[in-house]
């Protein structure tokens, strides 16, 4: 008999898309700071938080790997990804806090809506807005942004992406934001504080960084709901 899955075992980073109301809640936004600050939206993939974002005014930019690619390639992927990770969540739904989404239906439709609205924006807007990024090497200049933001992909896929990558991709999103960098989840994909976390906080300190985890009014992950909140000046 086969075994039980425990998590969501994933071999790859897989496009889900996260909608502009999700991004809110996952970092503390409020009107006053989505106005004020000129946003960078790290490994953004599929979510529509820089569509939606745009489209109410603020000044986002979204940076990913698959911007390379054409719309009908990412489409392809969205649909191949979604599909995968909505059949492997029935056997493991007690690792999920099921109050945001009342079943897998409800979240596959969520998780949609917000690739299709980004799909639709990426085929109409120039690469100033969607940025083909590697990182974690960006190539943006120093001080480019004054907020980031990295959903569901640092510590989350820990597994996946090892310590060097973690500590070289922060050490250049504090290069290039003058504010804030912000990560949400600091959980691996078992609902565990990811072990990198305080490795990457002693490291980020003797950098000169101060840092905070932050409260947030968002859980579907279990014990995903806290964010790092990185402040990108050096201390003298």
């Amino acid at each position: 008999m086969p075994s039980t899955p425990d998590y969501l075992r994933l071999d790859k980073v897989v496009l889900l898309g996260r909608t502009f109301d999700e991004y809110v809640r996952f970092f503390a936004l409020d009107e006053a700071t989505l106005q004020r600050e000129n946003i960078l939206d790290a490994a953004s993939g599929v979510s529509s938080f820089c569509a939606e974002g745009r489209a109410r005014g603020y000044k986002i930019t979204a940076a990913d790997a698959i911007y390379h690619f054409t719309p009908e390639e990412i489409e392809w992927k969205c649909e191949q990804d979604l599909q995968d990770v909505m059949a492997k969540l029935p056997p493991i739904a007690d690792l999920y806090v099921w109050t945001e989404f009342p079943d897998v239906q409800a979240l596959t439709r969520q998780r949609e809506r917000a690739y299709r609205r980004f799909l639709r924006d990426y085929k109409e807007q120039p690469l100033s807005r969607y940025v083909p990024t590697v990182f974690p090497q960006s190539g943006f200049d120093d001080k480019t942004f004054t907020l980031t933001l990295v959903s569901h992909l640092l510590f989350l896929y820990e597994d996946q992406l090892d310590y060097a990558f973690h500590l070289d991709t922060l050490r250049d999103l504090l290069r290039i934001t003058t504010g804030e960098v912000r990560i949400y989840p600091i959980t691996n994909l078992r609902g565990e504080r990811s072990s990198y976390l305080n490795p990457l906080m002693a490291e980020l300190a003797l950098d000169g960084y101060d840092f905070e985890l932050v409260p947030v009014n968002y859980e579907f992950l279990k014990n995903a709901n806290q964010m790092l909140r990185i402040h990108a000046e050096e201390r003298e």
